[in-house]
């Protein structure tokens, strides 16, 4: 019994926070900063765009191997990373990675 609801809980959960390809991140989204960006759905998936400042901060962003994966572009130095996206409804959690450390970014829908 203990095995049955553990197995359920656990493919449950795995449904809950699956990212699909139909994810759709148009909009305007609020940066921790307190920035404007605004996605838009571009023909092979979206961009990203500093509303203020006009500057491309994400860009790349496109459905692979069941993930959403992006290029950040930080503002200030233009230094690139790769990142991962997760639609969590009003809430964009985009995470940086590099080794061993990691950054979760969140933005909500405007």
């Amino acid at each position: 019994m203990k095995n049955s609801l553990l197995t359920f809980l656990l493919f449950t959960c795995s449904i809950t926070i699956a990212q699909k390809s139909t994810d759709n991140f148009k909009g305007n989204w609020k940066m921790e900063e307190g920035f404007i960006v605004n996605i838009t759905k571009q023909a092979n998936g979206f961009l990203g765009t500093v509303i203020e400042k006009d500057k491309v901060i994400l860009e790349n962003i496109s459905f692979n191997n069941d993930q959403w994966t992006a290029t950040l572009i930080k503002p200030k130095d233009g230094k690139e990373m790769k990142c991962t996206l997760l639609l969590k409804g009003e809430k964009l959690n985009i995470t940086v990675k590099k080794g061993f450390v990691s950054k979760t970014l969140t933005w909500t829908k405007q």
